[in-house]
């Protein structure tokens, strides 16, 4: 789709697919009563992973790069991404900056490889909580994620470290992409919003994983750093999109397709665009 001077596409690395309860292991099967629209024909959460690509003004832009080659719970979830890419006519070399939401290691897996930057000609841009929660400061202080991926997540960033490029104040970052800081999730956790004219959409991050989040005020997230924060990060999120126009998707949605949040009587509703979400 196009918002403004921007394509915008899903890169997708992977997909994980859990069961709903499992995933949100605060919720029973009553809870995903509602939302079973969300969940696959056995009752599983589909889980993306990937990124965004945007070509525009100029430029090729990754925001998120999946979980590339490493593992989670022992098992290769990922790995596709620069074949996606390669699909779309996008080679490494041609992106010209890589937005991270936040640096989880399923959100960095492929900024770099064997100890190189996997874009070489690239701009690597975070924000610098982030940066100094997990990359610079002391390890043991990390939470939120096992140990070993607060390691894995030091070496997919070592090799980049010479061309990072750090925002912490909210505003624009690249022409028609603004960044808003999204706490909880993380401590550096962003919202982007790509807008021209009339037209905006938003990429959550891991302020949502799915849908459900943000339909229900009490729902819960998954691997937050501050709970009761990213709760609140996710409900003003939710307060200023429903009812909107906004387009709106997030890292792990099904396909990374886009869709709005639409009010409704009693509780919000969601809505996949059947247009935008088609062949991703």
């Amino acid at each position: 789709m196009r918002i403004g001077s921007y394509e915008i596409e899903p890169v997708l690395d992977g997909v994980m697919k859990v069961p709903a309860t499992a995933a949100f292991t605060k919720t029973t099967d009553a809870d995903w009563a509602p939302h079973r629209d969300l969940l696959d024909e056995n009752g599983m959460v589909g889980m993306s992973l990937g990124g965004f690509l945007l070509r525009g003004e100029d430029r090729v832009i990754l925001v998120d790069v999946g979980l590339g080659h490493f593992e989670m719970g022992g098992r290769k979830l990922g790995g596709k991404m620069l074949e996606s890419m390669a699909e779309r006519g996008v080679q490494p070399s041609d992106v010209t900056d890589v937005l991270f939401s936040h640096l989880h290691l399923d959100h960095v897996g492929w900024a770099s490889h064997e100890g190189k930057p996997v874009f070489a000609n690239a701009t690597y841009r975070c924000d610098q909580r982030d940066w100094e929660y997990w990359i610079t400061g002391p390890i043991e202080a990390t939470k939120g994620v096992a140990a070993d991926f607060a390691v894995k997540q030091r070496e997919a960033m070592a090799p980049v470290t010479d061309r990072m490029t750090m925002w912490s104040t909210d505003g624009t970052l690249l022409p028609g992409i603004d960044v808003q800081h999204a706490p909880g999730h993380t401590p550096g956790s962003a919202i982007l919003i790509i807008s021209g004219g009339t037209d905006r959409a938003v990429l959550l991050g891991d302020v949502v994983h799915c849908p459900v989040e943000l339909l229900d005020e009490e729902w819960g997230g998954l691997g937050d750093v501050d709970p009761e924060l990213a709760k609140q990060t996710r409900n003003a999120a939710a307060r200023e999109l429903e009812g909107s126009d906004t387009l709106v998707s997030a890292a792990h949605f099904p396909g990374m397709a886009f869709g709005r949040l639409l009010k409704g009587e009693g509780r919000r509703r969601w809505g996949f665009s059947e247009v935008l979400s088609s062949g991703f």
